[in-house]
């Protein structure tokens, strides 16, 4: 069995509208030999999320089509055992007061960019622990 959990993979979610920074995240976090899937949204992270298992997600609160905080109570709804698997990242805490009170709501872990990849391999490695 102990062999068993070692081959498991770990299996990431990132979720960014910035098609540049979506790519350089997904690459940080394979470096970690995690498999990594992307998408430029919450509708299409739910989409994701319905034909595949995921470990974590790490998702962007501010995006088109559906947010972060969005996808987050869908996902809470639909796959409540990754509700409190989020990695959240924003640039944008200072035009968004409730974002603190969300964040400490859920359990959640939130970056505020810009941060390191060694930062946000650490707080994914804290979700995956939990």
């Amino acid at each position: 069995m102990a062999e068993k959990e070692r081959l498991k993979q770990i299996h990431l979610l990132v979720v960014e509208d910035d098609y540049d920074l979506v790519h350089e995240l997904a690459e940080a976090l394979t470096c970690e030999n995690w498999v990594v899937d992307t998408a430029g949204n919450g509708m299409e992270a739910l989409e994701r999320m319905r034909t595949a298992d995921y470990d974590a997600i790490v998702c962007d609160l501010m995006m088109s089509r559906m947010g972060g905080e969005e996808l987050q109570c869908a996902v809470a709804k639909e796959f409540p055992y990754l509700a409190d698997h989020f990695v959240f990242i924003t640039g944008q805490i200072e035009r968004n007061d409730g974002i603190s009170d969300f964040i400490e709501q859920t359990g959640n872990t939130l970056l505020l960019k810009p941060f390191t990849m060694e930062q946000l391999r650490t707080a994914v490695k804290g979700v995956l622990s939990c």
